[in-house]
């Protein structure tokens, strides 16, 4: 059973766009956002990653809009883990993003992997690091490839 983390926005008026909905590109942000706090949960922020010298970087991004959300709603993003490579270093996270009543507005898929910042290569996270991305390992979690 999986621990999926939920972080709740509320609509700010520079979050809309001129049909007075949610902007498109505020939903990936918020999706970025709820990711950083998924791992600030688990003892990894920023000072800590330095630290370790890894950082989390994004490959792709895909969204389906489902319903419209207006100034001053609350949103609530999810973040779960769907897939996840053999060693670690990449993974797919769903962020369904929720209105008040409970209807999805959009869900998205993240691909994304840890990059080792000496390096500048992809590599696998230190072990901590990982049993964080194994906590919100969903259900239907599958194995993916180490390529995109």
């Amino acid at each position: 059973m999986s621990r999926i983390f939920t972080k709740s926005f509320e609509v700010r008026w520079d979050d809309t766009d001129f049909n007075g909905h949610l902007r498109n590109t505020r939903y990936l942000e918020y999706a970025g956002t709820a990711r950083m706090h998924h791992l600030m949960s688990a003892g990894w922020d920023v000072r800590m990653l330095r630290k370790t010298g890894f950082a989390p970087i994004v490959l792709s991004e895909q969204i389906d809009y489902r319903r419209e959300v207006y100034l001053a709603e609350r949103v609530e993003v999810s973040c779960e883990m769907v897939g996840l490579s053999a060693d670690g270093s990449r993974w797919r996270m769903r962020h369904v993003i929720s209105r008040e009543d409970g209807a999805e507005a959009a869900v998205a898929h993240c691909l994304s992997a840890w990059l080792d910042v000496e390096t500048r290569r992809i590599a696998p996270p230190p072990a901590g690091l990982r049993e964080a991305m194994e906590a919100a390992r969903g259900d239907d979690c599958a194995v993916i490839g180490s390529q995109r």
